[in-house]
């Protein structure tokens, strides 16, 4: 996983080639199908598919990431620890904890929670619950004849077009079986990557200008449950598939209108009007309209940069005189609270003092590696500390007699020579 918390590469584990790891599609159906019956779980939505597609990911940003949502986002949407999330889409394995580090506390290990009761790892053996609308996936064979009911439409039932096009969306997606952009379903699938620049939502401070408009989540969401097919549909035919209101559907249609006119086409029915989505024709490569432009991930790519910078620091603060430079640094903001629990020594070497004034941290973590490279590495047994104690002080001194008082000694003579001629 390019870089998250645990570690690894920040640039991306895989490109859009894609893993050769095979994918559960009846994972990816599920997800649609619930997307369809609670609209209000499509960032949870999200989340799973991308975990489904790349069941290596995890930490928070790394998910965060990959699913083009933010660090906190991905937070305030996992559940607590081994416990399900608002909507029951997701599993947490673990949250992270409390630490200096931020690897520690971006530690985060996320699963899809099926249904189905299909083998897959990504399943929490616990609390296999039925959230109480489809129950279940959706079995083909009689999904042409099921009348699926979406909170979209207050218990009304979606109608014979919008049925449809939802079921043929589940067969396109059953057929995907691998990311890999070799074959046509490995094609959809990737198209189907919310991490990429068409799919992702403007962020204001994103400096990265890509070659789309980006259409969004919910235009995300409406690609899935179309099955990047093209498709004739009315705004009620829409309204009953997303779960947005009527202005909400046409505020989507605007807004997809604007970023490629080619996308969407207004046809006249009658007096009233439809609209052809050319999906296939605009994102599939063997469309009419295709241009590779939609595949890239320069969002994710620049986010990921962001994402470096963090892990480098977050490894600097991870040493010994990373720590103590961020203790002292501006950077924290308990420095002058730890300042005045430990002030500085009265005989403190002026450089040092000096460096922490100005309080910036790569100066002060500079100071203490150089100190450190000056000093040389800590032995690793007592002896050795003895042995360079014996060489810095040099060889041992011989013994010097004592100093005795010349009349004592006199004394002393005179009684051995008494003693030797009596």
């Amino acid at each position: 996983m390019y870089s998250n918390s645990s570690g690894r590469d920040v640039s991306g584990r895989t490109d859009l080639q894609g893993s050769q790891e095979r994918i559960e599609p009846a994972h990816l159906v599920e997800i649609a199908q619930r997307m369809a019956c609670e609209s209000q779980a499509l960032t949870e939505a999200v989340m799973s598919w991308q975990l489904v597609t790349r069941p290596y990911l995890d930490g928070s940003r790394g998910i965060a990431r990959w699913s083009g949502l933010s660090d906190k986002t991905v937070r305030e949407t996992a559940g607590p620890e081994g416990g399900l999330s608002p909507f029951k889409l997701l599993w947490t394995r673990t949250r992270g904890h409390a630490s200096a580090t931020v690897e520690e506390r971006e530690e985060m290990q996320l699963r899809f929670h099926s249904n189905t009761r299909t083998h897959y790892r990504s399943t929490s053996p616990k609390n296999l619950q039925t959230p109480g609308t489809l129950g279940g996936a959706l079995a083909l064979g009689e999904g042409e004849k099921k009348i699926l009911e979406g909170n979209a439409v207050v218990s009304a039932r979606i109608g014979q077009r919008a049925q449809e096009v939802l079921v043929n969306s589940m067969k396109t997606l059953a057929t995907l079986t691998e990311l890999t952009t070799l074959t046509e379903p490995g094609q959809v699938l990737a198209m189907l990557d919310p991490g990429l620049d068409v799919w992702s939502e403007v962020e204001e401070d994103n400096a990265v200008k890509s070659a789309v408009i980006p259409l969004g989540r919910r235009a995300w969401s409406l690609a899935v449950l179309c099955g990047l097919e093209d498709v004739v549909l009315s705004v009620s035919d829409i309204e009953e598939l997303t779960g947005l209101s009527k202005r909400g559907v046409q505020a989507l249609l605007a807004r997809m209108v604007k970023a490629d006119p080619v996308l969407v086409q207004k046809v006249r029915k009658g007096r009233s009007f439809e609209y052809a989505i050319n999906w296939a024709s605009r994102f599939r490569k063997s469309g009419d309209h295709w241009d590779d432009c939609f595949d890239r991930d320069l969002i994710r790519k620049a986010r990921a940069a962001k994402d470096r910078v963090v892990q480098e620091t977050s490894a600097r603060r991870g040493t010994p005189a990373g720590y103590i430079a961020y203790r002292l640094s501006t950077a924290s903001p308990k420095r002058d609270e730890y300042l005045t629990a430990n002030p500085l020594p009265a005989d403190a070497d002026e450089a040092w003092r000096a460096l922490v004034e100005a309080g910036d941290e790569l100066a002060l973590y500079e100071h203490l590696r150089a100190q450190e490279a000056e000093a040389g590495a800590v032995p690793s047994t007592p002896k050795a500390l003895v042995e360079a104690k014996r060489r810095s002080e040099g060889p041992p001194l011989r013994a010097q007699p004592a100093q005795v008082d010349p009349e004592v000694l006199a004394a002393m003579r005179a009684r051995i020579s008494r003693r030797t001629y009596v």
